[in-house]
């Protein structure tokens, strides 16, 4: 969380001097850092299905996961279609990120150095807690808030990011 509140807050400088009117919320500062974290986790998984020559998409994971966190969101008073809408956007970026690392990888890019962990039990644990961290985030958000789509979407696009991930994971706010 300190990388990303160090990039808002040196976002927000730059808002400033450029003449946007910008500052998130605390609840939305702990929304975005989770949404980052959840794609860092992309290039993981990407490594992981690269392989194992695994395909990107998993229809019967991504829906086991929707009915999930849609049934936890309702507990937590979050508006049920909206959390389906907003989690759907996380998994098509995340797949979106895995795409375009196993796309470079495939083309020559310097491959990771670190050996995967277990996908089942290591990386998939990583995901849920992130989308606990994301449903208690939306939990205390206001939504919608002007400005918020477009700053996170350059937030999460300076954390490297690519630019149809960010734009898939922000459609919903």
């Amino acid at each position: 969380m300190h990388r990303v509140a160090l990039l808002i807050g040196s976002l927000i400088l730059l808002g400033a001097c450029v003449g946007i009117d910008f500052t998130p919320a605390s609840s939305e500062t702990r929304l975005l850092d989770a949404m980052s974290r959840r794609l860092a986790i992309a290039q993981e998984v990407a490594w992981i299905k690269y392989l194992d020559g695994l395909p990107v998409r998993d229809p019967q994971r991504e829906a086991t996961m929707l009915a999930t966190v849609t049934a936890r969101a309702a507990a937590r008073g979050i508006d049920p279609t909206f959390a389906q809408k907003f989690f759907a956007a996380q998994i098509a970026a995340s797949c979106a990120q895995q795409e375009r690392w196993i796309h470079l990888w495939k083309r020559g890019a310097p491959l990771p150095s670190y050996a995967p962990r277990d996908l089942t039990t290591g990386v998939r644990a990583d995901i849920d807690a992130t989308n606990t961290d994301l449903l208690d985030a939306l939990a205390r958000t206001r939504l919608p808030r002007p400005g918020l789509r477009d700053f996170t979407e350059r937030v999460l696009r300076r954390e490297g990011i690519s630019p149809r991930a960010a734009a898939l994971a922000v459609a919903p706010l």
